[in-house]
């Protein structure tokens, strides 16, 4: 096979290479978006239940205030 041959076959070699690891990128950042997305969502329910635990104590706190 001609140097110019071996020198294509390499190149074509690289370039499937290259698509693979695009792919596995592109799986990869999509699972990332997800967890992202979940966990963004999960925190905004924690903030949310903290908030109200936080009203709660307040509350009892008052409460307690006006009993002494």
């Amino acid at each position: 096979m001609s140097k110019i041959g071996e020198q294509l076959q390499d190149l074509r070699a690289s370039i499937d290479n290259i698509k693979e690891n695009m792919k596995k990128i592109k799986i990869e950042n999509s699972l990332l978006q997800k967890q992202q997305e979940y966990l963004v969502s999960e925190k905004a329910e924690l903030v949310k239940k903290n908030e109200a635990v936080k009203e709660q104590i307040e509350a009892i706190l008052e409460r307690i205030k006006n009993i002494g």
